[in-house]
């Protein structure tokens, strides 16, 4: 027995069942790369409404700096409202799972998409979060011109839920431009 043999058995004692079935069951290997993306998507809509959760913060604390300007104040609510939208949108995504008799199937080109669509969210969360602690410092530094950079918020607000919806659109099984 050579030291490769040995190698290999070991590698083979350390696979899980789904892994050793996969080495025969090439389908079933598959199957369980699909469910990983699923796990890895969960995984990134959990991020990106931890960090909706503090930018929903940092708005409450843009909005008490606008109790002074009815119309600010407006602007600021408004904000919330698609935040908080945005925020639940997040949290109900469709998983990329469908079930085995489902109307819809989320093959695997869906899949490789909705990973695309991931990188995408989690670097919109990072420029929502940005944008939010940038106008926090500005009130916290006695700024009260705040009218642009919350109108420049809230556009990009409208960019994100634009991309999530397109996101949507691909995983309830239709694609964009049809």
């Amino acid at each position: 027995m050579s030291i490769d043999d040995t190698i290999e058995s070991q590698m083979k004692k350390n696979q899980s069942l789904v892994e050793r079935i996969g080495h025969y069951i090439p389908i079933y290997r598959g199957y369980k790369d699909k469910n990983l993306r699923r796990e890895e998507d969960r995984a990134v809509r959990t991020e990106v409404a931890r960090v909706l959760e503090r930018v929903k913060l940092d708005l409450v604390t843009i909005q008490r700096a606008t109790v002074n300007d009815l119309d600010l104040m407006r602007d600021t609510e408004r904000i919330r409202a698609k935040a908080d939208r945005y925020y639940i949108d997040v949290k109900k995504a469709v998983n990329g799972y469908s079930a085995f008799h489902a109307a819809i199937k989320i093959m695997e080109s869906e899949l490789d998409e909705l990973i695309e669509w991931d990188a995408k969210l989690m670097d919109n969360a990072a420029l929502l979060k940005k944008e939010t602690k940038a106008l926090v410092k500005r009130i916290d530094a006695g700024e009260t011109k705040i009218k642009v950079p919350l109108r420049e918020l809230e556009m990009t607000f409208d960019e994100l839920i634009e991309d999530y919806n397109g996101r949507e659109t691909v995983m309830r099984g239709f694609k964009e431009g049809e």
